[in-house]
């Protein structure tokens, strides 16, 4: 079942002003969102590698958006200390934000994508299944190139396989051998990892969604996690 973009952000965005406008921004509904590739941006004002970092990412969102502004957007989750700082930061910015004010939303999309720093971008497909969570690596490696691949029209790849296969990766539960399809792997126990049915079955430690390679996007359907399951 896809995620609609409204459940997990609400029902509405904050916009830089348009031409005109006196406000330093605007509100936006959601469904804007809707059939696009979508960055969950987690960054503050505070945090020095995030200031380094947002120059780059306008810079390859800017270069990329007269081709691709109905297939890609970028929404801004704030870490910052207070509202003032919030609003400063995001004048920087020409894509969208969760209202500063809605830091219940910004607490459950950080623990929701396991966010344990900043600066880090989570790439959605649009019916909200994980992309990749190293869009940050992404860009710094393959520049504005990394979200023309994110945003590939899928109608026009190869036909896939039915689920990506990890060579030399076994599954520490039902022993597959290679893995196929989602992969979890546990931050504590060395070199473990768990299909996505023994994931399901639980684990005595926390498990993070191992995202495919980016090489891969050219030639596979990216096989990410529902946000509703």
């Amino acid at each position: 079942m896809a995620t609609k973009f409204s459940d997990l952000l609400g029902d509405s965005l904050l916009a830089a002003k348009a031409d005109g406008e006196s406000e330093a921004y605007r509100q936006v509904p959601t469904s804007e969102l809707e059939n696009k590739v979508v960055g969950i941006y987690f960054s503050a004002h505070w945090c020095g590698p995030c200031r380094n970092f947002t120059p780059k990412l306008v810079e390859c969102y800017t270069k990329v958006q007269s081709e691709l502004h109905d297939r890609f957007e970028i929404v801004f989750v704030s870490s910052d200390k207070d509202e003032e700082s919030f609003k400063e930061y995001f004048q920087t910015m020409p894509w969208k934000a969760i209202p500063f004010s809605d830091q219940a939303r910004a607490r459950k999309l950080g623990e929701k994508f396991n966010v344990d720093g900043i600066p880090a971008l989570i790439v959605l497909l649009p019916n909200g299944a994980i992309l990749t969570c190293d869009g940050r690596e992404d860009i710094v490696k393959k520049g504005e190139e990394a979200i023309r691949l994110w945003s590939q029209d899928e109608s026009k790849l190869p036909i896939p396989p039915d689920e990506y296969v990890w060579q030399g990766v076994f599954c520490d539960g039902c022993k597959m051998d290679p893995l196929v399809g989602q992969r979890y792997v546990c931050s504590t126990c060395k070199e473990f990892d768990l299909c996505a049915a023994c994931q399901k079955k639980g684990h005595e430690h926390t498990l993070t969604y191992m995202s495919q390679p980016l090489a891969t996007i050219g030639i596979l359907v990216w096989k990410g996690i529902n946000l509703n399951s």
